[in-house]
């Protein structure tokens, strides 16, 4: 009695400050959900995007715009931030327990905000904005209306993306966490599991996955064929969870391995720092994600990996022992709905054949780049710097230089750190850009700039074919909503498309009577509209003007007339 009363003690000792730090990191009450229709997830927490980690939920508005958001808490707006891209309009509250809430792709704010912000927008005459605010020069009380929802920036559709970070260093937590409750009764779905054999985690071209076959026990365990394995060996999944309101394929919570009964590591995705999100790139397979468009989490790290989503400092690798052992997996939602992948291992017969196809592994690769040192490649006035740790670990290139190109290939490894590229503007032609080509035909823009040597100068993440392309065309401008000389009294907006064949919009600018006024751009549909305002200089007879300019300079203007009641 007395023993089993010191382990109880010894247990207690151990978890109660575990449960204590837990309620103070995720208060469970303090935060309320921020729309006023039931949560229905169409993303999760910390699941796989292009080279970022997503750093909230995002919650369904049922497919409109226009509901309201209300705030999860007290406290002050500390920053507004309007853009084209990512976040679009996005709002951010800071509150007294030390937690900051975000509210992004939203279409507007409430009056008081958008009043605030409008006359800065005119002030500054610029749409795009990332203002930071004084303590409590906007109060916000709990469960008030801050802003209507929306589809601005990024968003692929209409939909609330909500965080919660750490107003110290801006860390985004898990929401759900907060009692942010979602219906959940679904169990994970398992798509594909994938054997890594004979793995070292400083050479990507060890990585050689084998797709294993499944068979579903039931509808929580699954199981494969016994397969042969030697040496230090992993595995990875392609795992998804759906919630009880919808169907969309969203992230798991926690992925948990053993072997032979014994804990490995875990994957739990508590939180992250923005930092640190374009390691995900190390989380992935990334070879097999650019060949398959698949995104395989491995189950174990292997060089550059320092993600702090791991439960344990181990590499997640097993040594695999004599004769007959079972890896474990474990796949959780954040309601402890769970699946289990069970994987008899013998060590005893022949290894796996690799069966990747080897004709997509490059064969001209003529450079091996160690990742502790810079490198240099100069061909005249063409130059490549590859700064130290670009790449996490030792890998191939293939690097050439001619007088109309230049090649940094390699598909197959992400590119952690910017490369420098300087490339001659030869012919000088106006409308010249630096453009780029992947090994898979993708064609982008790179850039326009020139430095003092007429030469192109940029850093860049991608790798391919560089080479020099010519735009001339100048952007397209046309009326959606209005014709010239046309009475408009009745409309509230002017609705205007604009749109590039080759480089993209750089910037636009339009003015009414002569005054700047305030076009937002949604460049998803190529469009820019203009609410009348209060800045609005009215007049019976008004002269609108627009201007677009393209990446390389190419400009056109657009020029009308229309007329408004006038009192």
């Amino acid at each position: 009695m007395k023993s089993f009363i010191i382990k109880l003690f010894l247990t207690l000792t151990l978890i109660f400050p575990f449960i204590l730090n837990s309620q103070i990191e995720y208060p469970k009450d303090y935060f309320s959900k921020p729309v006023e229709i039931p949560l229905v997830l169409s993303g999760n927490f910390g699941e796989s995007r292009s080279n970022h980690f997503h750093s909230g939920l995002d919650f369904k508005t049922q497919n409109k715009e226009g509901l309201r958001i209300i705030s999860s808490a007290k406290g002050y707006v500390s920053r507004i931030k309007i853009a084209h891209g990512g976040f679009g309009k996005a709002l951010y509250i800071n509150h007294p327990n030390g937690f900051t809430t975000v509210y992004a792709h939203l279409k507007k704010f409430n009056k008081e905000i958008e009043d605030y912000i409008k006359k800065i927008q005119y002030d500054r005459k610029s749409y795009e904005i990332d203002l930071y605010l004084k303590k409590n020069q906007i109060t916000i009380d709990k469960n008030q209306f801050i802003a209507f929802s929306g589809n601005t920036g990024s968003s692929t559709g209409p939909h609330l993306h909500y965080e919660i970070r750490k107003s110290s260093n801006q860390k985004p937590l898990n929401p759900i966490l907060f009692g942010m409750h979602v219906n959940d009764s679904r169990r994970p779905e398992l798509k594909s599991v994938y054997s890594y054999n004979n793995v070292d985690i400083n050479n990507y071209k060890s990585l050689k996955p084998i797709k294993l076959f499944l068979k579903k026990i039931n509808d929580s365990i699954f199981k494969t064929p016994e397969i042969y394995l030697k040496g230090n060996s992993g595995f990875g999944i392609n795992v998804y969870d759906r919630q009880d309101s919808a169907n969309n394929k969203n992230g798991v919570y926690n992925i948990s391995t053993y072997y032979n009964n014994e804990f490995i590591n875990s994957i739990k995705y508590n939180s992250f720092l923005f930092e640190e999100s374009i390691l995900i790139n190390t989380l992935i397979d990334f070879e097999h994600y650019i060949k398959n468009k698949e995104r395989v989490i491995k189950l174990f790290k292997t060089s550059g990996n320092k993600l702090s989503l791991y439960e344990n400092e181990n590499n997640g690798l097993i040594n695999i022992k004599p004769n007959n052992s079972e890896f474990k997996i474990k796949i959780s939602d954040i309601e402890e709905n769970n699946i289990f992948i069970i994987i008899p291992i013998n060590s005893n017969k022949m290894e796996i054949i690799n069966k990747k196809d080897e004709n997509l592994n490059l064969t001209i690769n003529n450079k091996k780049i160690n990742n502790d040192l810079n490198y240099n490649f100069i061909y005249g006035n063409q130059k490549i710097n590859i700064p130290k740790n670009t790449f996490l670990q030792n890998v191939d290139l293939y690097v050439d230089f001619s007088k109309d190109s230049l090649k940094i290939i390699n598909p197959n490894v992400p590119v952690f750190k910017n490369i420098k590229i300087i490339f001659p503007n030869s012919n000088s032609k106006k409308g010249n850009y630096l453009a780029n080509i992947s090994k898979y035909k993708q064609e982008t823009f790179v850039t326009s700039n020139l430095n003092v040597n007429n030469n192109f100068e940029t850093k860049t993440k991608k790798l391919g074919t560089f080479f020099i392309k010519n735009d001339s065309i100048p952007p397209k401008i046309k009326s959606l909503n209005f014709n010239n000389e046309e009475w408009i009294s009745n409309k509230k907006y002017l609705r205007i498309k604009i749109s590039d064949q080759e480089t993209g919009i750089k910037k636009y600018n339009g003015t009414i009577n002569g005054s700047w006024v305030l076009f937002e751009y949604e460049y998803k549909k190529n469009e820019i509209f203009y609410e009348f305002d209060k800045y609005y200089n009215k007049k019976a007879k008004n002269e609108l003007e627009v201007t677009v300019e393209d990446m390389v300079g190419n400009i056109s203007i657009f020029k009308s007339v229309f007329y408004r009641k006038f009192n």
